[in-house]
């Protein structure tokens, strides 16, 4: 696995959590349900990279029945939790323990997401590109990732620095751009490094539901009539 952060904390991520449940979250669930029902129109097939406790595949799964779900976790207590209590009695969705930058860990796809996933890998570009090889001639792929422009947001949330957190500070690629810990997040170069792993860009923002947080997303699209 290309990473750069430290695999130790993955396994603190915080299981079971119920949707719409949580006061200061409802507001991101219901955005997170919504754009996800909406990129699922016209697709049978959804995968998400880095599923965590499964939670959006659990919900997604219940709620389209005629549609293939599949969650790709490479932590092993998430995963358990995953087979064990959200895929049970639904036919449509499956997990996979894999390394998500591995072959084994890329799965065919028609739609692809990872919240907060892609920023951990050493060669995030590389990890992306694989996963829009793998999806479907005009399938789409939803990103989110930490706003790691807000220093106090990461201060607070994990009790150190973003350099602290995601290791090395500036990462340069093969073609000389330069794609920092803060500045592969920020809207030019987020839009930058997933062009250059092959997809179209839709839309980019930020989550501004999660006041403290923002997260920033990016949806892009591998259109058929470039491939």
């Amino acid at each position: 696995m290309m990473k750069k952060s430290k695999v130790e904390l993955w396994s603190g991520f915080n299981l079971s959590r119920s949707l719409f449940t949580v006061p200061h979250m409802v507001d991101y669930d219901s955005y997170i349900v919504r754009k996800l029902q909406h990129l699922l129109k016209g697709k049978q097939k959804a995968v998400e990279y880095g599923a965590g406790d499964g939670i959006w595949l659990e919900y997604l799964a219940k709620n389209n029945p005629d549609r293939e779900f599949v969650g790709v976790e490479w932590n092993e207590r998430a995963y358990n939790y995953c087979v064990d209590v959200r895929g049970v009695g639904l036919k449509n969705l499956s997990f996979i323990q894999a390394d998500m930058s591995e072959p084994e860990g890329v799965i065919e796809c028609d739609l692809c997401w990872s919240f907060g996933g892609i920023e951990h890998f050493s060669t995030p570009w590389t990890v992306l590109s694989a996963w829009v090889k793998a999806l479907s001639p005009d399938g789409l792929c939803f990103l989110t990732a930490p706003n790691l422009l807000n220093r106090r947001r990461v201060q607070n949330r994990f009790g150190f620095s973003p350099e602290q957190y995601l290791g090395k500070d500036r990462m340069v690629t093969e073609r000389k751009i330069d794609y920092g810990y803060s500045e592969i997040w920020s809207p030019n170069y987020m839009t930058k490094f997933v062009m250059d792993s092959g997809l179209e860009v839709l839309e980019v923002g930020e989550i501004s539901c999660l006041e403290e947080e923002k997260p920033r997303y990016i949806i892009g699209l591998r259109r058929a009539d470039k491939l």
